[in-house]
């Protein structure tokens, strides 16, 4: 409190603005007594508040841009506050050093004096340690006596309780039959609806090479406008009859991919090493949707080609 209203009082003395050479002066003189504690001893503390004070108080008063025009200011006040670093460091070490210094051989020998005061032996003094009890004892805190009667209780033997094993439920439960032609005739159903659907396409593409004496547009032919699954199936489909050998896929001389039944002539003159290489490519094509819209697009189809559902 009393360095708060030291430097009210000191901003109120300078309230009004000091000139540069005014300013500058009182730095230096802040600094030279600063200086001189480095020497003192006496009163160094209270020395160093009343100059670092009063160097507050000079910064203060100066505004940004004086001290920028101004920069000895500045560097006089940058030596004061490394001057006054030295000089706490000084006063730190010092400190540190006297509490230090301790005697233990010489504070053992006055201890065994002070309690061995009042004895008739001089020679060798027994220690009274009762002239000790009433300081020490008070730095000790009190701890609270406990007894413990661990050992003298003897366990009781625990009672084994004999439970009655549950009976079996599974004996009382009727056997479960599962028929077994369930699945078979369900996945029997669905591979002959797969087999009818594919039979169908395999003369849809025979009869209209046929008739156009041409092989049909792959894409126009699996191409479904309204559904891209349909497409997709459509196109498994056809892979199902390029790996039987019924039918081949090619390019024609646009470099369009086209779809025409295999003969019989070719299928009877193949070998079977050629017949079993033949077999073993399923032209399989991956297609997604965003190639689907563009395929739409392209062809813009009203009815797609293969139109019949599997379960008809």
């Amino acid at each position: 409190m009393s360095n708060d209203s030291n430097n009210r009082s000191s901003l109120d003395s300078f309230s009004s603005s000091r000139s540069p050479m005014e300013r500058k002066n009182c730095l230096k003189r802040v600094l030279r007594q600063t200086l001189s504690l480095q020497l003192e001893n006496d009163c160094t503390i209270n020395k160093l508040d009343e100059a670092v004070n009063e160097a507050d108080n000079v910064t203060n008063e100066t505004s940004l841009q004086e001290k920028i025009s101004n920069q000895q200011e500045v560097l006089i006040d940058s030596q004061m506050m490394t001057t006054s670093a030295k000089v706490l460091k000084t006063c730190t070490g010092t400190l540190t050093k006297k509490m230090r210094d301790y005697n233990y051989a010489d504070f053992t020998q006055r201890l065994v004096r002070h309690l061995g005061e009042g004895s008739e032996e001089s020679s060798q003094p027994n220690p009274n340690w009762s002239l000790l009890e009433t300081r020490v004892m008070k730095m000790f805190r009190k701890i609270a006596n406990y007894d413990t009667i661990l050992g003298t209780l003897e366990p009781l033997e625990k009672k084994v309780i004999v439970r009655k094993k549950p009976e079996p439920r599974l004996a009382k439960q009727a056997p479960m039959v599962v028929p077994d032609k369930v699945v078979p005739q369900a996945k029997a159903k669905d591979e002959d609806s797969v087999e009818r659907t594919v039979r169908k396409i395999r003369k849809l593409i025979a009869s209209r090479c046929k008739e156009t004496r041409q092989p049909l547009d792959f894409f126009r032919l699996i191409l479904h406008p309204q559904d891209f699954g349909r497409t997709v199936r459509n196109l498994l489909y056809i892979s199902f009859l390029v790996k039987d050998g019924v039918v081949k896929l090619k390019k024609d001389n646009n470099g369009d991919l086209v779809v025409q039944p295999c003969r019989r002539e070719n299928s009877q003159r193949s070998s079977p090493d050629e017949e079993r290489d033949r077999t073993s490519i399923q032209n399989v094509i991956s297609l997604n949707i965003k190639q689907w819209t563009i395929l739409k697009e392209a062809y813009r189809l009203e009815e797609p080609m293969i139109d019949f559902d599997e379960e008809k």
